[in-house]
């Protein structure tokens, strides 16, 4: 009798926060004007972003300025993908948006799933790669220098003419990321973040979050699990990444640099670093909050009412509640039914 309610806490922190993201989306959906749904679109991409920075930031305890760079790398594979190779059918190809790229890359085409994983994929291989010095280091080091791959990613794309166009971006990627693409990615990165947290792997890291002095004298060998989270994390940043590519249509290293980083940094930290639900809280929250600000713009004629607002109300939340909206906690069953759980579960042993 009490297996299907232990079965339900052990997913309720996942089925909670998917529950909840879904309503949202069908109700602003159902009722919500073009303006609201493009909001809601840029929010969902904004989730899976947050999302993949949790799984390594939350897990490890080590915060990282230099996600974005993955996101970057997510939406230039899948934009040079998804281009057609050659113009027509009232769509503009590679022979003439990117006449420079390598051969191989010219006669490249996928559709937009398949570009999408491959964005995710070399976000991912080049994260394996960052990863073998990185990952050795903690604290304030790693953080400086995760902000260093960022702005090698930026330099790079910014100069790299022939593959990205450099500062003049890229153009012409069809604009395939619907509100329910974005949807269903984003459960996917809730799904994928869930289970990585669950696994032996994660609870090790954890572990090394919570005292990484005492998890090595445990025996617990902290650098592969970065690893892996690190991996795991930039793989859902890639694929955020490239469906931004593919929401804007056009655009240039500077829609992956600072203001993305620091808005999605301020979405975790706001909604509590150490869960899943506190990613997905936070991102909701901050949408929410720099919408309404963005609106109030247009009827005070205060410009950059948004960004002060948003500043605000970080100082006012880590302030007045430090480990973020949910205070990094996940969504548990209610106290009576995880009774009733706890005694089903006596009785049956």
């Amino acid at each position: 009798m009490s297996s299907p309610r232990v079965a339900l806490q052990s997913v309720f922190p996942l089925l909670v926060p998917a529950a909840v993201v879904t309503a949202i989306t069908l109700i602003v959906a159902g009722v919500g004007d073009e303006l609201l749904n493009r909001v809601l679109t840029v929010g969902l991409m904004n989730m899976v972003i947050v999302i993949g920075l949790y799984v390594f930031v939350g897990n490890s305890g080590v915060f990282s300025f230099g996600h974005i760079a993955f996101a970057a790398i997510g939406a230039y594979a899948a934009g040079i993908l998804v281009v057609p190779p050659v113009s027509g059918n009232g769509l503009t190809g590679k022979d003439v948006l990117l006449s420079g790229l390598p051969t191989v890359l010219r006669n490249a085409h996928a559709s937009p799933l398949v570009a999408t994983l491959a964005g995710g994929a070399l976000a991912a291989a080049v994260a394996a790669v960052m990863s073998l010095p990185l990952m050795r280091l903690s604290g304030i080091a790693a953080s400086i220098a995760t902000f260093s791959l960022l702005l090698i990613v930026n330099v790079v794309a910014s100069n790299w003419r022939a593959v990205t166009n450099g500062t003049g971006g890229i153009a012409g990627v069809p604009t395939t990321t619907t509100t329910w693409v974005a949807l269903c990615w984003t459960l996917v990165a809730m799904v994928a973040a869930f289970l990585f947290q669950v696994t032996r792997f994660c609870l090790r890291l954890r572990a090394s979050r919570e005292d990484e002095v005492a998890a090595r004298g445990a025996g617990i060998g902290i650098y592969l699990e970065r690893r892996l989270a690190f991996v795991l994390s930039a793989f859902l940043v890639g694929v955020g990444g490239a469906l931004y590519g593919q929401y804007l249509g056009s655009f240039s290293p500077g829609a992956f640099y600072l203001p993305l980083t620091f808005i999605t940094v301020a979405m975790l930290v706001i909604g509590g670093v150490t869960s899943l639900a506190g990613a997905v809280c936070g991102t909701i929250f901050v949408a929410t909050i720099t919408e309404l600000l963005r609106r109030s713009e247009e009827v005070v004629h205060v410009s950059a009412l948004s960004q002060i607002g948003l500043a605000v109300v970080m100082l006012l939340v880590l302030t007045l509640r430090p480990g973020g909206l949910t205070g990094g906690a996940e969504v548990t069953l209610p106290r009576r039914l995880r009774r009733a759980t706890g005694e089903g579960t006596h009785e049956a042993r």
